[in-house]
């Protein structure tokens, strides 16, 4: 009993107190004016003014009052002012702009390296810090990477990086060698060569055993682009012996060479001028181009072309789609192993390009650097930022096909597009490689990853880079590189003594200048 009075007792006490609580509140809302009834009416903050970018590119729009434009300055939150060049004469063009200190904040992708250093020196450029790339365009950043670990070093110059990392996707894509099928099974072959002596056996009866069955000795194993690009003449033997006969390539004792003067070179040279001798190679190699190179090929007087990368080769490639209108197979063959044992083959380029610049005047202003690589590295990696800037609008100026965008017929040429839509190289200055499917097929995808497959490919240490006596010295030494090259393979300058005197000119006519400096730029990127 005593209990529960007790808990009625702290109970009612308990109740008072609540109400004495309440009470003191509701004396002092009394006394103080409610919040709602005093505070200011709020206001939103007042919106940041668009960041102005001056802008330069390839193809631009009639005006700026184009559907990309608008799309870009309305997302961005900037204001885009176009610097229009003409596409023939660009350079000149801007070179005036600049000399009147109109410098674009962002640059036309036309520009190359020797443009870049020039700019450089002129201090025309922004100096753009690695880490602030990889910082404000993680996404790009990532992609590049995986790529080429030294990705960052091409855009090196006086200790200096100059820009932002550009690639070619198809840089490392090989000059595939591909060989006539029926000609094969009709001198009983059953797979394509895998090393240089199945090759010589293979075009040994390309010559010699009538595969084409007209009765007559007219045909022959190989031949090449002697007249067009002659840099690129029998890619995948020089490939075999470990070179690329027209490039800078790595030695093992981690010094830098030209592949032309190589001992490689010399050997590959014997095997050449042995085979044209034995009438496996069209005598008229050196005055073919792309087209005769082609038709040679495709008409039955040649059975082997190293000549084209896997879009060439494919059936809706300008090699492939000839041989399957006229119902005939190509048979695709990897590197050729070669005194090293190795299997390489030539690669069409660099994974990197010239890198994309920025103007001198985004060094002062930090959230108009930012803001122009955030825009970057999304319309880089963004699908629907990419297929606006670089196609239009979906619909109207193309439609998908998967993830392929197709251009409609009145906006297939690229002038036009950029004219009238703003779209394509104008605003789309970089691409990540995961763009790609929306200009490659998933099937024409899936056909590169076949034949490329398990191709080791020579790569070019030095490339892209200027080195300081090429604009001097390069011409000469590349007129003379091409006509030695005709000169051994037909026997016209033996192998032996005259190589060795060809590549003691070669050096004394600025090679050895150029081989220093390769050097040079070799050791300093490998400091990055």
């Amino acid at each position: 009993m005593k209990s529960t009075q007790k808990n009625v007792a702290v109970l009612l006490s308990a109740l008072m107190t609540v109400g004495t609580l309440a009470g003191c509140a509701s004396n002092k809302s009394a006394d103080v004016a409610s919040p709602a009834a005093t505070a200011a009416p709020s206001v939103a903050p007042k919106p940041e003014p668009p960041i102005e970018i001056t802008w330069t590119g390839r193809w631009p729009p009639n005006t700026s009052d184009n559907v990309v434009q608008k799309y870009l300055e309305q997302k961005y939150n900037v204001k885009i002012k176009n610097i229009n060049l003409d596409l023939a004469t660009w350079q000149d063009q801007l070179n005036v702009k600049i000399a009147a200190g109109e410098i674009p904040d962002v640059f036309t992708q036309d520009a190359g390296m020797p443009q870049m250093q020039q700019w450089a020196d002129q201090g025309v450029l922004a100096s753009i810090s690695v880490d602030e790339i990889k910082k404000y365009m993680p996404k790009y950043s990532a992609e590049i990477e995986k790529l080429d670990q030294n990705i960052y070093s091409y855009g090196l110059y006086k200790g200096k990086n100059w820009g932002i990392p550009k690639v070619y996707v198809e840089g490392p894509s090989p000059f595939l060698p591909v060989y006539n099928t029926a000609w094969m099974k009709k001198v009983g072959v059953t797979k394509a060569p895998e090393t240089i002596q199945e090759l010589e056996a293979l075009l040994t009866k390309f010559r010699n055993d009538d595969p084409d069955g007209n009765g007559k000795k007219d045909t022959f194993g190989l031949s090449g682009r002697g007249k067009d690009v002659p840099g690129q003449v029998f890619n995948s033997i020089f490939a075999s012996y470990g070179i690329n006969r027209r490039g800078w390539n790595l030695g093992s004792d981690d010094k830098v060479y030209y592949g032309m003067v190589s001992e490689q070179a010399r050997q590959a040279f014997k095997t050449l001028s042995k085979w044209y001798k034995d009438g496996l190679i069209d005598p008229e190699f050196a005055t073919d181009d792309w087209v005769r190179l082609r038709a040679n090929f495709l008409s039955g007087r040649t059975g082997e072309m190293d000549s084209g990368l896997w879009a060439h080769d494919h059936e809706l490639g300008p090699v492939g789609a000839e041989w399957k209108a006229k119902g005939q197979e190509l048979t695709f063959g990897k590197g050729l192993k070669g005194p090293n044992g190795k299997s390489m083959l030539l690669a069409a380029g660099t994974i990197a390009q010239p890198p994309q610049l920025l103007g001198a005047g985004v060094m002062k202003d930090e959230k108009k650097r930012i803001k122009i690589l955030q825009i970057l590295d999304d319309i880089a990696t963004n699908d629907e930022a990419y297929l606006m800037v670089t196609k239009g609008e979906k619909g109207v100026n193309y439609d998908l096909n998967g993830d392929v965008a197709v251009m409609k017929p009145d906006f297939a040429d690229p002038a036009k597009l950029g004219a009238q839509v703003g779209a394509g190289l104008w605003f789309g200055h970089i691409a990540a490689p995961s763009m790609y499917k929306h200009d490659q097929s998933k099937e024409k995808l899936d056909f590169k990853a076949k034949v490329n497959a398990d191709i080791e490919t020579i790569k070019d240490p030095v490339n892209p880079a200027v080195l300081p006596s090429a604009s001097k010295v390069q011409a000469t030494l590349d007129k003379m590189t091409d006509e030695y090259m005709i000169k051994f393979v037909m026997g016209q300058t033996d192998t032996d003594k005259g190589f060795d005197e060809f590549v003691s000119q070669w050096m004394k006519a600025g090679g050895q200048q150029l081989t220093d400096e390769a050097n040079a730029v070799y050791q300093e990127r490998k400091k990055k």
